[in-house]
């Protein structure tokens, strides 16, 4: 059960980055509109993404060398995945432009993923430890 809430939470957090992120992109690009297969694609990377979230992003700290490999090879792993469904989705091409154009999208998503991710889980952990305080100190 705890799998699937973490995916339903980073599907959330990802998706909408991915939203935000083609709409900048249309927005400096020019583009007028997105197609029907789009609104489709998007929710489809976000829940591939989102499992390979889940089950690669470390969630415990065994030590800083090891936790920033594993952040290394969750990055490089979810550039693979986006690369491989851009070039499937018609949204890059297969070339250095398209990997690079890719590459700096997952940067990004992934600094808006995680910088949310992180602002909740913080807001979480503040209102655990109000309710912590207040109850001890009612005693």
């Amino acid at each position: 059960m705890k799998y699937i809430t973490e995916i339903i939470k980073y599907f959330a957090f990802i998706t909408t980055g991915i939203v935000v992120l083609m709409i900048v992109i249309m927005l400096i690009q020019g583009d007028d509109g997105i197609s029907l297969y789009t609104l489709a694609e998007i929710p489809c990377s976000g829940l591939v993404t989102s499992a390979v979230t889940v089950f690669l992003f470390p969630s415990e700290v065994q030590s800083r060398k090891i936790y920033l490999l594993r952040i290394l090879l969750h990055y490089i792993a979810l550039c693979v995945v986006m690369t491989a469904m851009g070039v499937f989705f018609g949204w890059i091409n297969f070339d250095m432009s398209g990997i690079l154009l890719m590459t700096v999208s997952v940067a990004v998503i992934y600094a808006f993923t995680f910088g949310i991710a992180y602002i909740t889980s913080k807001n979480d952990a503040d209102e655990m430890n109000q309710a912590l305080k207040d109850k001890h100190s009612g005693q």
